[in-house]
């Protein structure tokens, strides 16, 4: 990643190793050990290892809208409340320019139905509200989140990886084995699956998500 880069410009990346995702402070640290270039690098290991720390205390659940309750009988993991009024408001978000496109679509029929002569700017407009209706649908996905994972938990309470999910319409809850619980990437997404079921899925090329996952799975399968 930074084998093209002059040591200077790896000495100010090092300045601004903060403002670097996860991977990049990864290779950033990698470059300049590779060069044995001599710096103070005290601040940028202090930013990994906070970092790694965070990571396995499944502090970044919440990138995915989940939190993990520890306890003396195990973990619980459930969705976070910050998630589910994000989807609220995505649904009447949704609502809202579902409803202008309607009003675009409607008003930009009439504009040919009732045969008038047809102004510009009005057609312009009506074109755009009309292009909000699709913008609406697409905050819809909100509405099947919430329905998806409403009830939702993952444990080990039990001695066994407990899912409590609503595939369907009936909120189910499936136990299996501790070794069924696995990762499974389907092209740029990463998929966390108990047995057939998926659990939730995330972005595969965040290295921060990946490794969140991995340390879940790590630790409900050492405690179940």
């Amino acid at each position: 990643m930074y084998t093209e880069k002059t040591d200077n410009e790896l000495l100010d990346l090092l300045e601004q190793h903060k403002m670097l995702t996860f991977e990049s402070q990864l290779q950033l640290k990698k470059e300049l050990v590779r060069r044995g270039i001599e710096c103070d690098k005290e601040a940028l290991e202090t930013t990994i290892l906070n970092k790694r720390t965070d990571i396995e205390k499944l502090a970044y659940l919440k990138d995915f809208g989940f939190t993990a309750d520890f306890n003396e009988n195990g973990v619980v993991v459930t969705r976070t409340l910050n998630a589910m009024v994000t989807d609220i408001v995505a649904v009447l978000m949704g609502l809202l320019l579902f409803g202008i496109g309607v009003y675009g679509i409607g008003s930009l029929a009439a504009m040919f139905i009732n045969g008038n002569e047809i102004n510009v700017i009005s057609l312009a407009i009506n074109l755009a509200l009309s292009s909000l209706l699709f913008t609406g649908i697409k905050f819809f996905n909100g509405f099947k989140r919430l329905w998806d994972y409403a009830g939702f938990s993952l444990s080990n309470l039990e001695g066994v990886i407990t899912l409590k999910k609503r595939f369907d319409i009936k909120l189910e809850k499936v136990m299996e084995n501790a070794s069924k619980l696995f990762l499974e990437e389907n092209e740029n997404e990463m998929v966390l699956k108990l047995g057939k079921n998926t659990v939730f899925s995330t972005n595969a090329e965040n290295l921060t998500q990946r490794m969140t996952l991995e340390e879940l799975i790590k630790t409900l399968q050492k405690k179940a």
